[in-house]
């Protein structure tokens, strides 16, 4: 359970920081980019840009904007002493789009011009630009709500908050050759996202991996995999090399932490019938956090083998503990880990196998680099990046 924030109120705070949190209010997945508006508007609230309050606000398709109240003092643990009123915006608030809320923002498109007339700035976090770059990995719903959300943006936006410099490099050439924006309007920035470790005295659930030798010394590795499986992700190219390894005799296990997504019925069908299932094969579809904290501070690498991210937050998350890291060689990877981990190309299981060979060995061998070097930020730190970003738009012009 999240820790309760102070909630800063500046009696001086003449403007209000509304923060679009649509998604996570109506439902809480504990998806990756969930895990982010969850960690932001918890430092938000505890230290809000100079002059502003946070409200959190939320929309649907049908319903225009209303205050999130139920939602903050959920996630607050405190008691609601407001309704989910509609959103009152006076001149000099900020609309902060922090969820991605890509089926809703472009139905309330009306909302937004009238907060325009009133003086009302907008700005949108951007996590990746994949549904518009990479449509084969998605749903045809959920390509065409995000090229609507995206033409929304080019729209209404002042400025584009991206989870990276990749993102944003990648932002500006949207910009540029879908809209002809080439000036700064809406301007592009970037900042990084944090991972805290949990407190010593934090109560962890036990997971039971229910695989076989558990006791062995010494211990049979155990590397991990974490998100959502999808196309994008590598599991299967993963899989198809560990195949390869464990019929080589390798005694490695792969644990893989995430929830079913879209497209990998197969993929499913392959993991859950697999004859190294319970054994060498592990898949965690439930887990929470705490748990999977657990499982960084006891496995020995983490493999992040996805053709495209916005960030790859599961990095920073395993450099915590220093976690080893094995990932395929994307520029946005590069940036976050640096010279930190080990990097590898293929576009097959045959091709991956003997790079992740080495890297098991280095394991075994304690040669692999260490992630701990990696300047990976606390929520603290990525918030006040944030926080900074939103200051300069709330400048007058």
């Amino acid at each position: 359970m999240a820790t309760q924030p102070r909630l800063f109120c500046d009696q001086r705070a003449t403007r209000q920081l509304l923060v679009d949190v649509s998604i996570i209010a109506a439902h809480d997945a504990g998806t990756g980019i969930q895990r982010v508006v969850r960690s932001l508007l918890l430092q938000l609230l505890e230290t809000p840009p100079p002059g502003f309050r946070i409200r959190p606000v939320r929309a649907t398709r049908k319903r225009s904007y209303c205050y999130a109240n139920s939602y903050l003092a959920t996630l607050t643990s405190s008691a609601s002493v407001d309704d989910d009123d509609d959103v009152q915006v006076f001149n000099g608030d900020v609309f902060l789009g922090l969820d991605l809320a890509s089926r809703i923002v472009p139905r309330r498109q009306l909302d937004l011009l009238r907060w325009r007339v009133k003086g009302v700035r907008f700005a949108f976090v951007v996590y990746d630009l994949l549904p518009l770059l990479h449509r084969h990995w998605f749903t045809s719903r959920a390509c065409r709500s995000f090229r609507h959300w995206v033409s929304t943006l080019a729209i209404h936006a002042d400025t584009l908050i991206c989870i990276s410099n990749s993102v944003s490099n990648e932002v500006r050439s949207c910009m540029a050759l879908r809209f002809n924006l080439t000036g700064n309007e809406p301007t592009t920035e970037w900042f990084h996202l944090g991972a805290d470790l949990l407190p010593d005295q934090a109560p962890v659930a036990t997971i039971d991996l229910h695989l076989a030798d558990a006791n062995a010394d010494p211990r049979p590795r155990a590397v991990l995999m974490v998100g959502t499986i999808e196309p994008r992700k590598g599991h299967a190219q993963v899989l198809d090399a560990f195949d390869l390894l464990w019929r080589g005799g390798s005694g490695t296990r792969l644990i893989i932490a995430g929830k079913q997504g879209w497209h990998v019925d197969s993929f499913i069908e392959r993991l859950t019938g697999h004859p190294e299932a319970g054994t060498r094969l592990l898949w965690l579809p439930d887990i929470d956090d705490i748990q999977l904290t657990k499982l960084y501070a006891e496995l020995d690498g983490l493999i992040m083998a996805s053709n495209a991210e916005g960030f790859g937050l599961p990095l920073v998350e395993a450099a915590q503990y220093g976690m080893p890291l094995f990932a395929r060689n994307l520029p946005v990877f590069r940036e976050v880990a640096g010279h930190h981990a080990t990097y590898f190309t293929a576009e097959s299981g045959v091709e991956l196998a003997p790079q992740l060979s080495i890297w098991l060995d280095q394991l075994d061998q304690g040669t692999a680099p260490c992630s701990l070097a990696i300047k990976s930020l606390t929520w603290s730190a990525s918030a006040e990046q944030l926080r900074e970003l939103i200051t300069l738009l709330a400048q007058p012009r």
